[in-house]
């Protein structure tokens, strides 16, 4: 049998033109559509009533025209020392978060969480990285018209992180709590999928916020986080600013088990007693 080495370099041809066809369109629905891998928000009905084991304050917060973003506030039952401003992860809503507030407000804080765009009863979704920065400082101006600034903290958690760390460096909180950061975002997304990093449209440098951070700062990160890698993102950031940042690393924690440890809730209590 006679083997046609043509035909097969023709087929082999096709072959790949096709998979690079479908790579590109690939590359293109990522870039237009990246908010959908991003952020993985539980939608609830604007009617949907809250239920929590401990008294709280249901807000609805203003941040753009149309655009209004809700918020649950818990407060402690002793002598509040101020308010935690908490930026959550980047999937569910705050009927789960909110069920960690027990952690803050045991430690005489009050703590005010808020959904992000499409998370929860929150309106809207997010298009750009400009509307996230937004959102983040009218939480924050929102917070200081209940408290006075010198007794807001703020504390972020994964994706938070970065938002928390933004508005720690265009404020003046007294504390700023980063749980399971990363460096910058585009950087850990590109270092995790096979994405190039200049197609990824949200860059969020927590690295570069952080130079503008006067307040001091404090990083949780598990010792068994394989999602954002503890050594390639906090590390460095404590690398960065060695004089800023006080660095802990949760013994055994993953990425999502940092709060339900018991290293944590010590170093926790000891830290908000200083502050």
């Amino acid at each position: 049998m006679k083997i046609s080495y043509r035909k097969i370099g023709r087929r082999f041809i096709r072959f790949t033109l096709f998979i690079t066809i479908l790579i590109l369109f690939g590359y293109l629905y990522l870039y237009f559509r990246q908010e959908h891998f991003f952020f993985s928000p539980k939608i609830l009905e604007k009617d949907y009533t809250y239920s929590f084991n401990q008294p709280f304050e249901e807000i609805n917060i203003p941040v753009e025209k149309d655009v209004i973003l809700n918020a649950v506030l818990f407060k402690t039952k002793g002598i509040s020392k101020g308010v935690i401003l908490y930026y959550h992860g980047n999937a569910g809503a705050i009927h789960e978060w909110g069920r960690r507030a027990s952690l803050y407000t045991k430690n005489n804080y009050d703590i005010l969480f808020v959904d992000y765009r499409g998370y929860g009863k929150s309106d809207g979704f997010y298009q750009k990285e400009s509307e996230l920065y937004n959102d983040a400082q009218k939480i924050y101006d929102y917070t200081k018209t209940r408290y006075p600034e010198k007794n807001i903290i703020v504390l972020g958690f994964s994706i938070g992180t970065g938002f928390a760390s933004y508005t720690a460096s265009k404020n003046n909180p007294k504390l700023l709590i980063l749980e399971a950061p990363y460096y910058a975002w585009d950087d850990f997304i590109a270092n995790i999928t096979p994405v190039p990093k200049m197609l990824i449209r949200y860059e969020i440098p927590s690295y570069k916020f952080l130079e503008n951070v006067a307040c001091p700062i404090q990083i949780f990160h598990g010792t068994n986080d394989v999602l954002i890698n503890p050594q390639e993102n906090s590390k460095r950031l404590k690398s960065l600013y060695p004089n800023k940042i006080e660095y802990s690393t949760i013994k055994g924690a993953g990425h999502n088990g940092i709060y339900i440890t018991k290293q944590y809730y010590d170093e926790l209590k000891e830290l908000l007693s200083r502050y």
